[in-house]
């Protein structure tokens, strides 16, 4: 008996392996682009609101499909779907480079962007499968790694383009390759999904009030601000940083520790959720994200621009497990169902709203626009206080 379990052990052990690594290169490709959009300039001659719409583009891909993505994964999700989605990424982000058409453009990272959407809810119900009695804990490295992945490309591919060019991103399609023959390797592809719903889950009909909605919708709106902020210090913030008159190498290094930070942050923030509650964690790091754009905005000090980004890095991804737990609590017997809003719905919002803000960027300046992320920020501390705690939601 002790054999069996022992090899059930190591096999859920390198199928997490296979699907965290898929989760690595999958987020790898999707924050590759959008750092170094500005370089396509040259040869798309590409405004900043252009810029924003391939950025919401990626993310809104990435994003909105997840729901209808997540219902199908739990009523007819395969595992071999994970390796498809990291071929089917890497093939069409790998490409960008040598398309010189914006709307084409637009057309091929909207397209690779879509295997995201698959992969997250499906990656994320393969993790939690291995093992219901370290479901947190796979989900947390599944999860971490991931987020470890969007901190590499400013400092991996940003540097390679400016010396070599565009045409170099096609050899980034290997790496995706070879991870998933790893993936297949590892014998992902044989990973059973138990699609049956419980009986009781079934038959549960919950009546919830207006409170309940109200806060979710609150909850939502704190998601795609997070969203929003963070995606455009990514998209514009070696613009940003060379307005502050900053070299880009530095803004490339200190992107990448920005990026690398909001996995840091999420880690952070679950630990403290644990021992101060979800509504404390969201009023404090929600308090730090903007004081990190007051001082990107009203500093051109590079120590100060220097701690506020690490400072934004942490608290942009902190508020998350809290975000999550919260708005499960306000809707108790539809946890899937606010997961899927927080993660999946607010995600692609906010994305768009990257769209608005590279147009007014076009409009009123790259900085004066930054200032104006201020206002949203402003707002969402403001109902942090309002916020209730979990125990205070009426079931």
């Amino acid at each position: 008996m002790e054999a069996i379990t022992e090899t059930r052990s190591t096999g859920d052990s390198t199928k997490l392996i296979a699907v965290s690594l898929g989760h690595f290169i999958n987020d790898f490709y999707m924050e590759m682009l959008p750092p170094i959009l500005f370089l396509f300039t040259a040869s798309l001659s590409l405004t900043l609101t252009q810029q924003g719409l391939i950025a919401t583009v990626i993310t809104s891909s990435g994003s909105f499909l997840q729901p209808l993505i997540g219902f199908f994964v739990d009523k007819k999700g395969k595992s071999w779907l994970l390796i498809v989605s990291v071929i089917w990424i890497a093939f069409w982000i790998s490409i960008s480079g040598l398309i010189n058409n914006y709307f084409l453009l637009l057309f091929i990272v909207g397209l690779g962007s879509v295997a995201s959407a698959l992969y997250h809810p499906l990656g994320s119900a393969s993790a939690a499968k291995l093992d219901n009695n370290s479901r947190g804990k796979n989900l947390a490295i599944f999860m971490a790694i991931g987020g470890f992945a969007g901190s590499l490309p400013p400092i991996i591919v940003l540097p390679l383009v400016l010396k070599y060019g565009l045409n170099t991103l096609v050899l980034f399609i290997f790496p995706g390759l070879i991870i998933a023959g790893l993936m297949y390797a590892l014998k992902l592809q044989h990973l059973e999904f138990d699609n049956n719903i419980p009986e009781k889950t079934a038959q549960e009909n919950p009546t919830l009030s207006i409170f309940n909605y109200k806060w979710v919708a609150v909850l939502v709106f704190f998601a795609t601000n997070k969203v929003l902020v963070r995606r455009s210090l990514i998209t514009f913030g070696a613009q940003i940083l060379l307005l502050k008159s900053v070299d880009l190498k530095t803004a490339g290094i200190l992107l990448s520790l920005y990026m690398f930070l909001n996995s840091a942050g999420t880690i952070l923030g679950g630990y403290f959720n644990d021992r101060v509650g979800s509504k404390k964690v969201m009023i404090i790091f929600n308090l730090l994200t903007t004081l990190s754009i007051l001082m990107i905005n009203f500093s051109s000090n590079l120590i100060i621009i220097v701690t506020a980004f690490i400072i934004a890095g942490l608290s942009l991804s902190g508020p998350n497990t809290s975000n999550i737990l919260l708005a499960q609590s306000f809707l108790p017997r539809n946890v899937t169902m606010a997961t899927g809003l927080i993660m999946g719905f607010a995600g692609g919002i906010g994305g768009m709203g990257i769209f608005v803000f590279g147009m007014l960027s076009d409009i009123f300046g790259l900085l004066l626009a930054c200032k104006l992320l201020l206002i949203p920020l402003v707002t969402v501390n403001i109902l942090s206080i309002l916020l209730p705690a979990a125990g205070e939601v009426p079931n």
